[in-house]
């Protein structure tokens, strides 16, 4: 369990980053507020492992939040750099009309966090 793992275990039992949904031993989904669930984390989770965030050789965490069943769903990938990539950043970006649907059209903010759940970027 690397580092960031060990570092994202311990974030997690603060309510900073939410309850995990791990799909793996290497991703995990952190939902967080009562506007999103364990079956919209388990969604995600499968949804980046199709669009081919979540792979066999690397490890990413993304956190989901809403609340109240806010019309927005805030969407965060935490990364562990405070610089990205614009190819990232593009990636990250084309992620979103396939967010929307499995959120039934609501709105989606995608975001990029550093390790400590800082927002970084809104894409």
């Amino acid at each position: 369990m690397g580092f960031f793992k060990s570092l994202m275990s311990v974030i997690s039992t603060d309510g900073k980053t939410g309850t995990p949904f791990n799909l793996d031993k290497n991703h995990t989904v952190y939902f967080k507020g009562n506007g999103v669930t364990k079956e919209d984390a388990a969604r995600v989770a499968g949804f980046f492992k199709g669009y081919g965030y979540f792979t066999d050789t690397s490890q990413s965490d993304v956190q989901i939040a809403s609340k109240d069943n806010n019309s927005i769903v805030e969407v965060g990938f935490i990364i562990g750099s405070k610089s990205v990539p614009e190819q990232t950043e593009n990636y990250f970006k084309q992620s979103k009309e396939g967010l929307q649907e499995l959120f039934n059209g609501r709105t989606v903010l995608l975001k990029l966090l550093n390790a400590n759940l800082e927002q970084l970027i809104v894409l």
